[in-house]
């Protein structure tokens, strides 16, 4: 990592951010105790503080908070699908991942920026954000953490309770052919587009676009909500390469092959496919029509 690349301060900076910026910006206005001279020895050691308090996240620092994020995430997707007899597992998985995010990207965020998912991360870097060079970095941060979150909430559930979840993997609901209620793979690449899109375009416009918005935890959070309440029973609602990838490949490694899904990896492409283009979409929105700054059209 260079230099460069770690004293980079993206734009991405929020809601989130500007409490803190607040904070800084009074420790510099900060003037001497009283009884000290401006510019003596004790006044500068007091400054000092104030100036070591704005020390920049480096890009491993970031990374790390993408890394607790998603397995956090993951961790907790994986175990609400577990015991879903008792509740109804659309609400179960909607409240669960909304209240999960909204606490994330409110405790990270302002590490990271609270991505907690390669779409939105794309989408930062799309609509001109991000350094674009950070983007591998959080790619492989949030993969890593997904897949940890899912052998995590593995090591906790038995064989039969692993299988019952398939490690929290999220699957297009085909099951019998002759089911009128399965969803072919042109439903759950829309469904999944469309609801990504929703995720970053509210993203974007309240977290990215302003750092004036301290709700934004919370859109997104229930942002998140709505979409899986919307598309849930078609295709789990991931909008999260990483909320997919983790699980199919935990699932893959501990479960054995006659008790996993027919359909782990045959449709798991709808899960990179649909979010990104999504994403982009929302980027290409944002850049053109509502940027506050750079748009295209005014």
């Amino acid at each position: 990592m260079s230099a460069e690349n770690a004293a980079y301060d993206p734009p991405y900076r929020g809601a989130l951010h500007n409490s803190i910026d607040q904070r800084s910006t009074s420790l510099r206005r900060m003037p001497a105790p009283a009884g000290w001279e401006e510019g003596s020895v004790e006044a500068i050691s007091v400054k000092s503080v104030a100036v070591k308090s704005e020390r920049k996240y480096s890009l491993f620092t970031k990374c790390v908070a993408e890394f607790l994020g998603d397995l956090t995430f993951v961790f907790i997707g994986t175990m609400q699908g577990y015991g879903r007899g008792t509740v109804d597992g659309t609400v179960h998985a909607a409240l669960a991942h909304g209240f999960a995010i909204f606490i994330l990207v409110t405790t990270l965020g302002h590490i990271s920026g609270g991505h907690f998912n390669p779409a939105v991360t794309w989408s930062v870097v799309a609509s001109g954000r991000q350094n674009p060079l950070e983007l591998p970095f959080y790619w492989a941060s949030q993969l890593f953490g997904g897949f940890c979150g899912s052998m995590l909430a593995c090591a906790i559930l038995s064989y039969d309770e692993m299988v019952q979840v398939q490690a929290g993997a999220t699957l297009l609901f085909e099951g019998d052919p002759s089911n009128l209620d399965n969803s072919a793979w042109w439903q759950g690449l829309l469904s999944e587009t469309v609801v990504t899109f929703f995720l970053c375009h509210t993203i974007l416009m309240t977290a990215v676009d302003t750092d004036k918005n301290l709700l934004a935890p919370l859109a997104i959070g229930f942002t998140l909500s709505i979409d899986i309440l919307a598309t849930g029973a078609i295709t789990g609602a991931s909008m999260n390469p990483a909320r997919s990838f983790g699980p199919n490949v935990a699932a893959s490694i501990l479960i054995n092959k006659g008790d996993q899904a027919d359909h782990l990896w045959s449709r798991h492409y709808i899960y990179w496919a649909g979010p990104l283009v999504g994403a982009s979409i929302a980027a290409a929105i944002y850049r053109i029509f509502e940027a506050r700054t750079d748009r295209f059209v005014r």
